[in-house]
């Protein structure tokens, strides 16, 4: 626990800003310091990235305004109280909330659908505070494809190469955690700095299509950036989830491209947002119990210090526990950022 609170924790994938959003519909305010505050301190963060995400039912006429009301409720909530958590969009920033006691949040976009394909409009997220883009969840776009087209993804449009090389321009981080293999590819190519896999495992320990093959871990590394484990328990092991289990992956990793290169991407689902993410596939004719599977003593950010034990338990040091955590994706939110 000692090791634990004293580091930097940051986790890149948590989907909060649709918590705050749906509460704030509901009549509530200053969730984000008030109900998802004491969960985050309680688990050691101390940066949370906030990714905005667009369902199916609101595309791709409303895809834009979804990011846009999203972006607006998290910089509302946190205007009318930002005692525990506090908006950042530099390092410098995320230094400054931290030495203030407080939670930095760094707003991010899952999937750009909706955008019709406009870099221009990236752009202007950006100036909105967004440091980390994914260029597609798992449906296809005008930028890419996402994993959920199968054998028939492609790579990059022209608009998401161009996408990715202005991300590099302006210091914001490309993810690749939904992206088409195809699509992999053309980042590796084409990305002028690091860039990540916000919440990813590792294929090797689990072979699911959304852990990352040892080839992709390379490329990621070879990038400067950082792979963000993720939480869920069909990523990590689909019969026995369970955090000896993740530090396999963590280990794998490490082994394959080095310790630099791991990082936290929890992608943990509480309560309604648990809820929301079942209601969300049902008419996709998927099962909603697969969102059921997780780890059950590390399934909430207040559960994190957990993870740390098991860390230490599977050999990795004190120092490298640390980089984990957060020490490795500071790094890449290190990135120097043109002045908007």
């Amino acid at each position: 626990m000692q090791l634990h609170q004293r580091a930097i924790v940051v986790d890149a994938h948590h989907d909060i800003a649709i918590d705050v959003l749906h509460r704030r519909r509901l009549g509530e305010r200053g969730s984000l310091s008030g109900v998802w505050g004491p969960q985050l301190r309680a688990g050691g963060v101390k940066v949370q990235i906030l990714p905005t995400f667009v369902e199916s039912i609101y595309l791709p006429e409303r895809g834009l305004r979804c990011i846009l009301t999203q972006i607006d409720a998290v910089g509302s909530d946190l205007e009318e109280d930002d005692r525990l958590v506090q908006l950042a969009a530099t390092a410098a920033e995320i230094d400054s909330v931290i030495a203030n006691g407080k939670i930095a949040a760094v707003l991010a976009v899952e999937g750009c659908d909706g955008l019709g394909g406009d870099p221009a409009l990236l752009r202007i997220l950006y100036r909105l505070g967004v440091r980390m883009v994914s260029l597609t969840w798992n449906r296809r776009n005008e930028f890419a494809d996402g994993l959920g087209e199968g054998e028939a993804a492609n790579g990059l449009s022209q608009a998401g190469r161009i996408a990715v090389r202005e991300m590099g321009e302006w210091g914001v981080l490309c993810d690749v955690s939904h992206l088409a293999e195809a699509g992999f590819w053309d980042v590796a190519k084409f990305c002028r700095g690091p860039f990540v896999a916000s919440h990813s495992n590792a294929r090797a320990v689990c072979d699911h299509p959304r852990n990352l093959s040892d080839d992709q871990l390379r490329a990621i590394a070879e990038s400067g950036g950082v792979i963000g484990l993720n939480f869920y328990g069909a990523f990590i092991d689909p019969h026995s989830p369970t955090l000896a289990r993740l530090a396999d992956h963590a280990a794998h990793i490490a082994d394959t491209v080095g310790v630099a290169h791991v990082g936290v991407g929890t992608d943990f689902l509480e309560d309604w947002l648990l809820e929301a993410a079942k209601a969300s596939v049902t008419e996709a004719l998927v099962d909603p119990a697969m969102f059921d599977l997780w780890m059950p003593d590390c399934c909430r950010s207040e559960h994190l210090p957990r993870f740390s034990a098991a860390l230490l338990a599977r050999g990795f040091t004190e120092d490298d526990v640390e980089k984990v955590l957060g020490g490795n994706f500071m790094r890449t939110l290190r990135l120097p950022a043109r002045a908007s």
